[in-house]
C-alpha cells in the first residue's frame, strides 16, 4: 500500500486530519514539521534553513510505506519535494476557503512567513503563489467541508 499525503496551507487541518486517518486505518502517522525537531520554532524565523531541513526530512521518507503524512504548508514550493511526495503516494490537497484560511492565519501571533507590517497583502501574495501549486500536484482536492465524509465513507476500507 502506498502512503496518503496531505498538503495545504498552514492551519488547514493537515496534522489533525492525518492523525484521524491514522487512528481510523491503523496506518503510521508522520508530520514532517514534527520531524524537523526541537529547532522548529527557531527555524521558522530562518526560511532558507527551514526549507533545507524540510527537504532533508522529506527525502528521508522515500522508503516509507503505509503512512499518513502531513506536510508543512510550504513543502510544495520545492520541486524536489514534490517529486519525492509524488513517488510516496496519493497527494490530497486539504482546501480551506480563502476567507476562512485568512481568518485563521491573521491571528496573533502572525506566522513568521507573513510580512508583519502588511499581513493582508502578504497573505494575498502567498495565496496566489501557492494555491495553483497545490491544485497542480494534488491527486485529490478535498474541501475542508468534506473531511468528515472522507473519513467516514471513502477511506473506511483501510
Amino acid at each position: 500500500m502506498s502512503n496518503i499525503i496531505l498538503c495545504g496551507f498552514k492551519s488547514s487541518g493537515k496534522s489533525t486530519l492525518a492523525r484521524q486517518i491514522a487512528e481510523k486505518t491503523g496506518l503510521h502517522y508522520i508530520d514532517t514539521d514534527h520531524l524537523i525537531g526541537s529547532d522548529y520554532p527557531y527555524l521558522q524565523d530562518n526560511p532558507a534553513i527551514f526549507r533545507e531541513q524540510e527537504k532533508k526530512v522529506i527525502a528521508a521518507l522515500e522508503e516509507f510505506q503505509n503512512c499518513v503524512i502531513a506536510t508543512g504548508g510550504g513543502a510544495i514550493l520545492d520541486p524536489a519535494n514534490v517529486a519525492v511526495l509524488k513517488k510516496l503516494g496519493k497527494i490530497f490537497y486539504l482546501k480551506v476557503e480563502k476567507e476562512e484560511l485568512k481568518r485563521r492565519l491573521l491571528k496573533d501571533p502572525l506566522p513568521a512567513f507573513l510580512d508583519q507590517e502588511s499581513p493582508e497583502a502578504s497573505f494575498e501574495k502567498m495565496y496566489q503563489e501557492r494555491e495553483p501549486l497545490y491544485l497542480s500536484i494534488a491527486d485529490v482536492v478535498l474541501q475542508s467541508s468534506d473531511v468528515e465524509d472522507f473519513l467516514l465513507k471513502k477511506y473506511h476500507h483501510f
